[in-house]
């Protein structure tokens, strides 16, 4: 027999495999925790949103409507239920699961690609601009509110006062 090593057959190639899905673009990305903070003070919309620009910065743009029906949807709810919650109960329950879904959802959807981002180094997006885009959002959510409360009163015409007949 000789000395040469001979190749197994059966064995994988020796290749640097990258998964085009989870493989980041070199932009920064939001941390899980960004969520998290952008859903507690800005509603499930502004979650949805970091999500979106971290799918956007992976490549994975395509998945981004799912996540702003996901946070529309969450956030329509939470409005119905508070609608018809009872005056003295409180709300927390609802606020904390809200946050704890979209941090899930989050953590489901690119926890990987946030995992390897960390290992190979990558830049991060600071949570202050986190919590700035959710006010942002809850600001126009505010003056929608606002503004569809107006419409309705002007409507029903009771904004101020109602003329009363003689």
């Amino acid at each position: 027999m000789s000395d040469i090593p001979q190749e197994n057959p059966f064995q994988t190639p020796a290749a640097v495999l990258q998964d085009a899905a989870t493989t980041a673009t070199g932009e920064p990305l939001y941390r899980l925790a960004a969520v998290g903070i952008a859903t507690f003070f800005g509603t499930p919309l502004a979650g949805a949103w970091v999500i979106v620009q971290n799918l956007k910065a992976l490549g994975r743009s395509h998945e981004s409507r799912n996540i702003w029906l996901m946070g529309i949807g969450l956030t329509l709810a939470i409005f119905v239920i508070g609608y018809f919650l009872p005056e003295n109960t409180s709300g927390t329950p609802i606020a904390v699961g809200s946050v704890v879904g979209m941090y899930y959802l989050a953590k489901q959807t690119f926890d990987v690609a946030v995992e390897r981002h960390l290992a190979a180094g990558g830049q991060w997006r600071s949570n202050w601009r986190a919590f700035g885009i959710s006010l942002l959002f809850l600001l126009a959510i505010v003056v929608a509110i606002l503004v569809s409360t107006l419409a309705f009163s002007l409507a029903q015409g009771s904004l101020f006062f109602r003329t009363v007949p003689a």
